[in-house]
């Protein structure tokens, strides 16, 4: 090739390659959004169904952390905290990271915070910094943080309104496993009289009845004896014996024990022989586990 040719084909070259190499830095992340978009992009396997790139978006999620991106650092909290694909569980990276969103106004990651320094991981254990944390996030609305604080302050009587007042917080959460437990916890105080509140066995009732129509295990067994026995709101057997199914559903030994006697002893324990022998069954299972 002449020289004189070669010179007139350098402009169309060059241009070609500056091209390129603009499409390139195009197509390269430069913002913390855009990393975190190719940390996403690449968790998903490919059109071949090939794995995804773990590595390669654990490295983009971090540069997204280090730029700034909150979401970036609170899931890089959660991955150190839990580990797996690959990654060790380091809490003290963990706290790092969730310092950094909590930092940026993130309730959820002064939860994690709490949780960390409650129970002692990647540093000393400290309740009352715990507690500063758990505060902050239960102001922020998550509904864990008001459960696990409130237990928390009704153990003092300087803090039990405020404990309290964070149970009822708790029970009345949109996450429903979280909730039923709360509203059990509340019928055990006003059936107890715990935690300075006066005893109160109707009380009691509705927060059973609450917590087991949300699932809870023990507050189902409690209100089925409430109901089968009258006391302290009317009876309801058939009501419930269906709670009691639901209570041994979910492997609670009492209410399989229960629901086999009440069956076997009942006025028409010939027609239930069957199902009080697959619960029988099922008990003897439990208890070899």
């Amino acid at each position: 090739m002449n020289r004189l040719y070669f010179r007139a084909l350098a402009p169309v070259i060059l241009s070609v390659a500056f091209s390129a190499c603009g499409d390139a830095e195009k197509a390269t992340p430069s913002t913390p959004e855009a990393m975190y978009a190719k940390a996403q992009e690449l968790l998903k396997p490919n059109v071949e169904g090939a794995a995804s790139d773990f590595g390669g978006a654990l490295q983009w999620l971090t540069r997204a952390a280090e730029a700034g991106l909150l979401q970036a650092q609170s899931d890089l909290g959660g991955i150190y905290l839990e580990g797996g694909k690959g990654v060790e569980p380091d809490p003290a990276k963990a706290f790092e990271w969730f310092s950094r969103a909590a930092a940026q106004g993130s309730p959820e990651a002064e939860f994690y915070l709490g949780h960390l320094l409650y129970n002692g991981l990647g540093r000393t254990a400290d309740k009352q910094a715990a507690i500063v944390h758990w505060k902050k996030a239960a102001e922020g609305g998550i509904a864990e943080a008001q459960y696990r604080l409130s237990h928390l302050l009704l153990q003092e009587s300087a803090t039990r309104a405020e404990g309290l007042e964070l149970l009822l917080k708790a029970a009345a959460a949109t996450a429903p496993k979280l909730a039923a437990q709360a509203a059990c916890d509340l019928g055990n105080i006003y059936a107890k009289g715990q935690h300075g509140v006066a005893a109160d066995m109707k009380q009691a009732a509705e927060w059973y009845a609450r917590a087991a129509r949300g699932g809870n295990s023990r507050a189902q067994l409690v209100y089925a004896i409430m109901l089968l026995s009258g006391d302290p709101i009317p009876a309801d057997p058939a009501m419930g014996l269906s709670m009691l199914r639901l209570s041994a559903g979910q492997d609670n030994p009492q209410a399989i024990a229960l629901l086999i006697n009440l069956l076997r002893n009942g006025d028409d324990a010939a027609e239930h022989e069957e199902e009080a022998a697959a619960w029988s069954t099922r008990l003897e299972s439990l208890r070899r586990k």
